[in-house]
This record gives C-alpha cells, sequence and structure tokens, in this order.
C-alpha cells in the first residue's frame, strides 16, 4: 500500500465531518430570519416616528406651550391681602413670586406688534404710598411672550349667586379669585383655547 490512498482516505473522512447538516442549515436561517426581522422593524418603526415628527406643526406647539406656562403661573399664584389679581379682555395681572421676593407679573395683548407681552413688577412699583394697589402696569418693562398673535381673549368664571348659575365674564373687579379663567389666542387664523381651574 502507497502513502496517497490513506490520505486520500484522511481528506474524505474530514470532508464529511466539515459540512453542515439539514437541521444546522435551519437553525442558521432562523436565526438570520430573525434578525433581519428585528432589523426591519427596527427601521420601519424609526421611519414611521420620522414621518410623524416631519409633520409637526411648530408654531402650534409653540402657542401650547406658552399657553401652558401662563397657565402653570396662573395656578402657582401667590396668596395676598391685597387684592392684585385683575383681568380684562385683553390683560390679566397676579401675585406671584420673583427670584423669592414678592411681585406681580401682567400679561397683556399689544396690538402695535402683534405679540402678548409680559411684565413683571415688584411690590415698591405695584403698591403707592396710601397703600394702595396701581392696577395700571408699566408698560417699559414688558417683554415679548408670544408673537405672531391676531388676538387674545380672557374670560373669567364666576359664581352668580342671582342667577345660580355660573357665568363667564369679560372682566374682572371684585376682590377675590375667579372659579376659572378661560385664555382664546388666536394666531394664524387657528384658535387655541385653554381653562385654567383655581
Amino acid at each position: 500500500m502507497s502513502f496517497f490512498p490513506r490520505i486520500y482516505q484522511n481528506r474524505k473522512n474530514k470532508s464529511k465531518e466539515a459540512a453542515f447538516s439539514l437541521v444546522e442549515l435551519l437553525i442558521a436561517a432562523s436565526i438570520f430570519s430573525a434578525v433581519s426581522l428585528a432589523i426591519y422593524t427596527t427601521f420601519s418603526s424609526g421611519l414611521i416616528i420620522f414621518n410623524r415628527v416631519k409633520n409637526v406643526d411648530i408654531a402650534r406647539q409653540r402657542v401650547l406651550l406658552k399657553a401652558e406656562r401662563l397657565a402653570q403661573e396662573l395656578i402657582q399664584q401667590q396668596p395676598c391681602r391685597k387684592p392684585l389679581f385683575f383681568g380684562t379682555k385683553t390683560r390679566i395681572s397676579f401675585a406671584s413670586l420673583k427670584d423669592y421676593a414678592p411681585c406681580r407679573i401682567s400679561y397683556y395683548f399689544d396690538a402695535s406688534n402683534s405679540s402678548i407681552m409680559r411684565a413683571v413688577e415688584e411690590f415698591t412699583q405695584v403698591i403707592t404710598a396710601e397703600g394702595k394697589v396701581n392696577p395700571e402696569i408699566n408698560l417699559g418693562k414688558g417683554s415679548v411672550f408670544l408673537s405672531n398673535v391676531q388676538e387674545v381673549k380672557f374670560a373669567y368664571l364666576y359664581l352668580s349667586l342671582t342667577q345660580n348659575d355660573y357665568i363667564w365674564a369679560n372682566e374682572w373687579e371684585y376682590d377675590y379669585l375667579p372659579s376659572a379663567v378661560k385664555i382664546t389666542i388666536t394666531c394664524e387664523d387657528k384658535e387655541y383655547e385653554k381653562t385654567v381651574l383655581l
């Protein structure tokens, strides 16, 4: 016997051991398909979320966030002995804190530049020498809160004892807080409304 047939036989045996069986091929194919499905699902859901984000109206989100900030400040207003809550159809003022110091925050509509202005005044500017509250706000202190606004309306909910029903008023002249404040902002021919319970 020669040396070559023995090598040939060893090669035949090794090739049988190195080959994949049908079960191994099925397992590899199922793992590959599961990984492919996971990658496809991830990219598919990512594209769906991207399309949702791409179609978001930024102006609408800006108005809603500003209305939410105004609502939070209204809810968190500080109790005060003097009646610092004033309200008209286009302006609202209430007591608050600025850097842990008492102040009055006013929001009003400025038609000249079509924006909602926010003015923060310290109590020394608000209360006169006689101890009375000055209802007028210092317009020079205002900063732009929300721009590109066509109209702003505030309405005040209270319980009318004569009619025994809740009524919305355009002006607030009482010494106590209203039950709720409705904020209506018209921007780019769309109307946004938020009701804040006090």
